[in-house]
Parts: C-alpha cells; structure tokens; sequence
C-alpha cells in the first residue's frame, strides 16, 4: 500500500473513532426542515433563515401554512441554520436546526410550529426563543 493511501486510511480511522466517541454520528443524507405558522389571529409570519454559507431568503407563511428547507448536513455535525422570525409587533431568533442539538432527533426531517411563546419541535418539545 503506498504512503498516500495508508496516511488517508489512517485518517479515516481517526475520524471514525472521533465520532463514535463523541457519542454522535451524523445523518449524511438530505435532512428537510418545515416551518409551520401556528400563530393565532390569522396573522402572516415572516421567516428569513440563514447558515454561515447560504442565505435561504425571506418567506412570508400565512396561518396553517408551512414553508420548508433542505440540505446536507456536515460531516462533523456543525450544521447551523437560524431564522428571524416576525409577525405584527414582535421578531424574534432562533436556531431552526444546530448540528449538536438536531443530529439524533431530526435525523430526516425537522417539523417545527412556530407559536407566540418559541417553536415547537413536533407540538411537544418547545423552546424559548433565543431573542
């Protein structure tokens, strides 16, 4: 075996073995994040979402509605996507998918409803709102 492909097979291992010590093995296909308007009165919601590399642009989501996203998470499980979100009278931040908190729990997909108080993942587990 040349020294070129020992050194990558040597790397490889090391990754390996980082990750499964780490406790966190990434999901390496395309993960969907769906944004739903679960806020009361009829009102439009304003999303406008973001990673370091890509800027998804702004969506307007009426009541009931949903807006969704996709992408491939990175190797190391450092994703990041944060949106502001408004609507009349209030704005708001929140981390829509963090690699650390989202690996294991958002493998495929990512359902998100977002009402006045934060977004909540699957109507269950909701969050405060970063702002």
């Amino acid at each position: 075996m040349n020294s070129s492909i020992r050194i990558f097979v040597v790397f490889m291992i090391n990754l390996a073995l980082i990750q499964a010590c780490s406790g966190k093995i990434c999901w390496l296909g395309e993960t969907y994040v769906q944004i739903y308007n679960s806020l009361p009165g009829g009102v439009m919601l304003t999303v406008h979402c973001k990673s370091k590399d890509n800027d998804l642009g702004v969506h307007h989501i009426p009541q009931g509605g949903m807006w969704e996203f996709h992408f491939r998470p990175n190797f190391f499980c450092k994703t990041l996507f944060f949106c502001s979100m408004q609507w009349p009278g209030q704005f708001h931040y929140f981390d829509i998918y963090d690699g650390k908190r989202d690996t294991t729990r958002c493998e495929e997909m990512c359902t998100w409803f977002v009402k006045p108080t934060g977004p909540c993942l699957l109507y269950d587990v909701c969050q405060k709102w970063k702002s």
